[in-house]
């Protein structure tokens, strides 16, 4: 028994180290956006080159050499057509975002949107998806959301009256006024 699981051991060392080297050399030689970023490891994210805030709770960033259009995972921000608060939604997400985003994905929308939580990446380590709910930038978007941070945020934010919090209307669910126009 010894000896068969020896010659088995044996094979499975040898397999691991050759597909570890040949992974290796991939990403030396094609560099790490030739593997799709949700195969990154486990709890990292993917560093990211921002490239223009679409809106309070979107992105278009380069990673890898691959545009990708990203949708805050969590939360919803006024649309544009909400005026003033989708202009100032977007307003704050530019004000609070770095050039370097670190991205971590965890689905891709019905329309290709890779939906992620994003950070900052140049200082401080910020959560922008959070910081929009903090600052009353975005409400959470409890269709999609089941993490008690973002609704404690809220909270906070609506207790303060600040951003979308300051008044009542349709800017406070956005997805009630994208549903009606």
């Amino acid at each position: 028994m010894r000896r068969w699981w020896r010659g088995r051991h044996s094979a499975l060392s040898s397999l691991l180290i050759a597909l570890a080297v040949t992974g290796a050399w991939v990403i030396e030689r094609w560099g790490p956006g030739l593997i799709p970023f949700e195969w990154s490891f486990a709890g990292s994210g993917r560093l990211c080159a921002l490239n223009q805030v679409l809106d309070g709770d979107s992105l278009r960033l380069t990673c890898g050499g691959t545009s990708v259009v990203v949708r805050l995972y969590c939360i919803d921000a006024p649309e544009q057509g909400q005026k003033p608060w989708g202009n100032r939604s977007r307003a704050h997400l530019e004000r609070i975002a770095t050039d370097r985003i670190e991205m971590r994905p965890i689905e891709t929308d019905r329309f290709g949107r890779t939906v992620a939580e994003v950070y900052t990446a140049d200082g401080e380590r910020l959560s922008l998806n959070l910081e929009q709910v903090k600052q009353g930038q975005a409400a959470v978007y409890p269709r999609y959301c089941e993490e008690s941070r973002f609704f404690r945020a809220e909270r906070k934010a609506r207790a303060a009256a600040v951003g979308i919090w300051g008044k009542q209307g349709k800017h406070q669910t956005p997805w009630t006024f994208r549903h009606r126009h």
